[in-house]
């Protein structure tokens, strides 16, 4: 396995005012999500990276709506990732083949959300700079009668992602509730091995219900800071969700919102660049409404 790529991030089609590209082949319901559908409502800190890190209470922000989103699309939202490193083609958000369609969603360029500020990389060695860096934390998904997180293995490893990491509360049938994303102090720790010292600069969730999909991405650079220092300690993030104006059942054709089957969350591995450069001093620069994003991981430099 090799020793150096990874993370833990969703998805593209054109925003106004964005960068992102989607498929002109691609199959949409004819109902357009809306960035507003998914929003971050409150944030907290770890105290440090140590395994007896508290966390701080959450403070809440004015809503923070995702910076673009995708779909809505017909079909389902795989396949996913096998290697699970953020590797082109390999997973729906990495630029690869959609399960039932062999339609790629995602290829202009490959994978979901790509912008100049958060660009392709080579993660893989093989002299392309073609890989978005997506990486498939874990599905929310009913098993045997209960809503729980079934965790995704990152290059193998099992340990990284903790059946912990995500959880929502329904409000409204099962298309509208409050989300947690609420990854562990030391999960950086546990990467190392895979993905040495990184973090993640976006993170992406995607909401599938009945025949049909749509997907919402967070970026640093919406929480004061552009390329998060892997130094930092790790964020928790809690907000609401109601998709229930973009899942529709019957394809957009009627008038009542889908139930969710799903929701799977990804965050990417921003790799190398020259935009990896750790902004000066800590988020309290930025004030308490204003944390930054810390998504914990990857890979140290060469």
């Amino acid at each position: 396995m090799k020793n150096k790529m990874f993370g833990i991030a969703s998805i593209t089609l054109i925003v106004a005012g964005a960068f992102f590209a989607g498929s002109a082949n691609a199959t949409l319901t004819g109902v357009s999500c809306s960035t507003s559908d998914v929003k971050v409502t409150s944030i907290a800190q770890y105290s440090d990276t140590t395994s007896s890190a508290t966390l701080s209470p959450a403070v809440p922000v004015s809503p923070i709506s995702s910076a673009a989103c995708a779909g809505a699309y017909v079909g389902n939202d795989g396949f996913y990732p096998d290697a699970n490193l953020g590797y082109a083609g390999d997973g729906l958000l990495n630029g690869g083949v959609q399960n039932g369609t062999n339609q790629v969603l995602f290829p202009n360029p490959p994978g979901a959300f790509i912008t100049p500020t958060y660009s392709l990389n080579d993660l893989d060695h093989d002299g392309q700079v073609d890989d978005p860096g997506w990486i498939m934390l874990g599905k929310y998904e009913l098993v045997n009668g209960k809503w729980v997180f079934s965790p995704k293995a990152v290059g193998g490893d099992t340990s990284i992602v903790l059946s912990s990491f995500f959880s929502v509360s329904f409000t409204s049938g099962t298309y509208a509730g409050n989300w947690a994303f609420t990854p562990d102090a030391t999960v950086a720790q546990r990467a190392e091995s895979i993905l040495g010292k990184n973090y993640f600069d976006q993170f992406a969730l995607v909401f599938k219900a009945g025949s049909e999909f749509a997907a919402y991405d967070f970026t640093a650079e919406q929480f004061g800071v552009p390329h998060p220092s892997a130094d930092d300690p790790i964020y928790n993030f809690y907000g609401t969700f109601n998709t229930g104006n973009t899942l529709i059942n019957d394809n957009g054709k009627a008038s009542n919102p889908a139930g969710l089957s799903h929701i799977s969350i990804w965050a990417r591995d921003p790799g190398l660049t020259p935009n990896n450069v750790p902004e000066p001093g800590s988020l309290a620069l930025l004030g308490v409404a204003m944390f930054g994003v810390a998504f914990a991981r990857r890979r140290s430099a060469r």
